[in-house]
């Protein structure tokens, strides 16, 4: 059930050379700030409906750095990793509303920014073909897959969409290296880079609080929540796929305190440790005391924040009956929680896991809860690691036609396997092949 995040770098030192001898060539005004290397537009360029805004960050890997447009002052706007040709940050801008200087010039600067610092920045001027001059304020759109985000001085409007979707997923690298040796494939990976899914957090971060807050921080430059998952409970699985977890009691507390200083003000929604409470029974009553009582402190812990939406998890309805895990949650800390969580990492039904939902929710007051339907499309078979024919199931939303069902979320990812079981890569492994099947049996 781990999931980890895989960093992929590659090296094309020829190529690199050549782009950023372009780059500089084409910008004049990036020959005065060499940092920053700004591909499209060019400077004094007459530019003119959707136009891909290209940059890079010299000398450094794509994964490492945040890149951001501006137009003449305007907020910053978030730029997406692009590895095609050679790595680099691009966004797709629709020009058709800059009309506020007529045909221009627009100034249009380009700002790189690690950890939050900014560390170099350049600009160009830019025309707009058949401009009229106007009093309209700025508001040029940053057009993604996901949405249009107002580049203006206003917060971007909300949308029913609203689950920060990574450009930099597994699903999205995989799409890219895909994309001529494998259309199909590449096809199917498309279908998963475009859905939100949740990151997992877990001993395997060395600064869980600065790695919290990049990906809070990322969300909220597209106006997006993130999904997070707290993975790190001691004595995690048992001993099984996914045993590890925080080594002592005291370090979890520290750790999960952290984990709430990286979310701070924001918005965010957290599945608090998946199968802690359905999993307690293989711990002695000592240690069964002292989980509870961490999930306790977790919960009052992240709730410290009213931004932050906390769903225990609660299994699923093969594993424990309704009234043995309304106890657990409520020991817990359920009341000061959101609700739960249900079908984290697993296949059930959406009907099946609502319907035990809604008998746990009866006993404990009323609480709300959401379902993982990253993987339920063909419903369960009763083997829960890796099984043949599982599919994708209903996309996330926070619409979902049930007011006890506050969404349903890609909470495990699409293609990383259970375990080394039904020929999958040891757990948390980005399988691409899985991930493929999971698309096309959902056809």
């Amino acid at each position: 059930m781990l999931s980890q995040r895989t960093a992929h770098t590659f090296g094309y030192a020829l190529l690199s050379a050549f782009f950023l001898f372009a780059f500089t060539f084409l910008s004049p005004k990036a020959f005065a700030d060499s940092s920053v290397s700004v591909w499209w537009p060019t400077d004094g360029a007459h530019v003119s409906g959707v136009q891909p805004f290209k940059a890079m960050l010299s000398g450094s890997d794509v994964s490492q750095y945040d890149m951001f447009w501006q137009v003449d002052g305007g907020s910053w706007n978030w730029m997406d990793d692009n590895y095609a040709d050679y790595p680099h940050k691009e966004a797709s801008v629709d020009l058709s509303g800059w009309n506020w200087h007529g045909s221009g010039p627009y100034t249009v600067n380009f700002i790189a920014r690690k950890n939050g610092v900014v560390v170099a920045q350049s600009s160009v001027d830019i025309y707009i073909g058949n401009g009229t001059k106007s009093s309209t304020t700025n508001s040029a759109s940053v057009v993604t897959a996901a949405k249009t985000v107002k580049a203006q001085n206003t917060p971007a409007t909300s949308n029913a969409y609203p689950y920060y979707i990574d450009p930099s997923s597994d699903a999205a690298k995989q799409e890219m290296l895909w994309q001529n040796s494998n259309p199909a494939g590449a096809s199917a990976m498309s279908v998963l880079a475009a859905q939100p899914t949740a990151v997992w957090f877990g001993g395997w971060n060395t600064d869980i609080q600065n790695d919290v807050h990049m990906l809070v921080e990322h969300a909220r430059a597209k106006n997006q929540m993130p999904v997070l998952v707290a993975y790190n409970i001691p004595e995690r699985d048992c001993g099984g796929f996914s045993a590890g977890g925080s080594n002592d009691p005291s370090g979890y507390i520290s750790w999960i305190q952290s984990f709430a200083a990286g979310i701070g003000s924001d918005p965010a929604t957290v599945i608090l440790e998946p199968d802690a409470l359905a999993d307690i029974s293989c711990l002695s009553q000592s240690d069964q005391n002292t989980r509870l009582q961490l999930m306790k402190t977790a919960v009052s812990a992240l709730k410290q924040h009213a931004g932050t939406k906390v769903y225990l998890d609660a299994g699923h309805s093969g594993w424990i009956d309704a009234g043995t895990m309304a106890r657990s949650l409520e020991q817990a800390g359920i009341s000061s929680a959101d609700g739960f969580s249900l079908n984290v990492s697993n296949f059930d039904s959406t009907s099946i896991e609502s319907a035990y939902g809604k008998d746990i929710s009866a006993k404990i007051g009323g609480k709300h809860f959401v379902v993982d339907t990253s993987r339920n499309g063909n419903g369960s078979t009763g083997d829960w690691c890796n099984p043949q024919g599982a599919a994708i199931g209903e996309k996330p939303a926070n619409k979902t036609g049930d007011p006890l069902i506050d969404a349903f979320l890609w909470i495990k990812t699409p293609g990383e396997s259970d375990g080394n079981c039904n020929g999958g890569p040891g757990a948390g492994t980005w399988w691409p092949d899985y991930a493929v099947k999971l698309v096309q049996n959902s056809h």
